[in-house]
């Protein structure tokens, strides 16, 4: 359908920084609200992030930058000048929603905490990212998924293996941030949802801690005192049908045999060990659950893979119909024919000259079909515009550019 964009008409003010606040404005943003971020003159300190992985981050060319902030606009304001408050309350008095990762000290001392705004905007809903949720003794305190989402929750100690030269797994930069704020869409979505019948707003709010032990809650549920799950999974206690194996070529696979009463069989045939499918222990989940077993499987599954390429395994599994794949490395989708056919992958090439392949959120719609990528703001690219359109004058803008309240880039 032509033009159909679910959240076309929706206003959201972005007031974050980083990745967890502005990833949740990017979906809000790609499925059609008006997504207006607010920075400071000197920008988004995730502008200044991506050469520390080798990535170029001028305002003109900043592929990490773009791929987090695609499809909104730019206001640049100075918020501790009165003035600069003034034009970020017009803009809240015409939102739908208010997203935010500031502190909640920060945002009380500025008088935009929620019970301040309610009171102002009663439709306004606030989207607020916390690192460790509203209550508690660390209510306040700072954090980053690689630390309030990872460390807090136990993946990083917990994954570890501890051999004489082992160190604690180092979470995936930005993973938590993304799901933090996809979390945080959804609640967004819901309240909007109810506003049209209601006409208010709602406080809605997601924690990178929170969602990194909902996320990791299989592990940690299993690890209490009352259960016997033991983490790290150590090799020799793997089920094999659910194990990495390293292959004739020096790749890894793996296969998922989630029920072993039913999908066992399958993959003990494919490996060429038909004595094992329907074996009295082998065969069964409480037979595999004997760690002598699991380690005599193991060995031997380890001798069986390294006989073929992981290319030819890879038929193999295929061909029967077998969950598995490949191990594959960051880097690789570049040239993986389903990430490209699903247009999770795509080519961008900068005004200068710099080409890169960025990758899209990928929930989609049928309707709406893949939104369209549109690079991210420059600091300001469009204060003077934002500005006019709140009923600012061209003399009130140059005003409040020449006070340092307001900044627009020069192109």
């Amino acid at each position: 359908m032509e033009n159909y964009k679910p959240l076309a008409g929706v206003k959201v003010v972005e007031l974050s920084f980083m990745m967890a606040g502005p990833s949740c404005c990017r979906y809000l943003a790609d499925w059609g609200a008006d997504v207006i971020k607010v920075e400071k003159k000197s920008g988004d300190t995730f502008r200044f992030y991506p050469p520390t992985m080798g990535m170029p981050a001028t305002q003109d060319c900043n592929p990490l930058y773009d791929d987090l902030n695609a499809g909104k606009r730019c206001i640049s304001l100075d918020i501790t000048k009165p003035e600069g408050m003034e034009a970020l309350h017009k803009l809240l008095a015409q939102a739908d929603v208010f997203v935010t990762n500031n502190r909640q000290k920060a945002l009380d001392k500025n008088g935009l905490d929620y019970n301040s705004l309610k009171e102002k905007y009663p439709g306004l809903i606030m989207a607020q990212v916390t690192s460790y949720g509203r209550k508690g003794p660390r209510c306040n305190d700072p954090g980053q998924d690689t630390i309030s989402f990872w460390v807090s929750s136990g993946f990083n100690a917990d994954m570890m293996v501890e051999t004489d030269n082992s160190y604690p797994v180092f979470g995936s930069n930005g993973t938590g941030d993304f799901i933090t704020g996809l979390g945080l869409a959804y609640a967004v979505v819901c309240a909007l949802y109810k506003k049209k019948e209601t006409g208010l707003g709602d406080y809605v709010e997601n924690s990178l801690y929170g969602m990194g032990l909902w996320c990791t809650s299989n592990y940690n549920i299993g690890c209490l005192p009352q259960y016997n799950w033991k983490m790290p999974r150590r090799r020799e206690t793997c089920t094999p049908g659910s194990a990495p194996f390293k292959c004739k070529d020096g790749n890894w696979i793996m296969c998922a045999v989630v029920n072993i009463e039913s999908q066992w069989a399958g993959f003990a045939n494919a490996i060429g060990k038909p004595e094992w499918a329907h074996h009295e222990i082998y065969g069964t989940t409480k037979g595999q659950s004997d760690f002598k077993v699991r380690e005599y499987l193991m060995n031997e599954c380890e001798s069986i893979f390294a006989s073929k390429t992981s290319v030819e395994w890879d038929k193999i599994f295929t061909d029967l119909d077998l969950t598995h794949d490949i191990m594959a490395h960051y880097g690789d989708f570049v040239n993986n024919e389903q990430a490209i056919a699903n247009e999770y992958a795509f080519d961008v090439t900068y005004p200068n000259g710099h080409k890169t392949t960025l990758i899209r959120p990928s929930m989609t719609s049928e309707k709406m079909g893949v939104p369209e990528f549109v690079r991210g703001p420059m600091t300001g690219e469009q204060t003077e515009s934002i500005l006019a359109e709140l009923g600012y004058s061209p003399e009130q803008i140059k005003a409040m550019e020449e006070s340092g309240a307001a900044y627009q880039i020069s192109l």
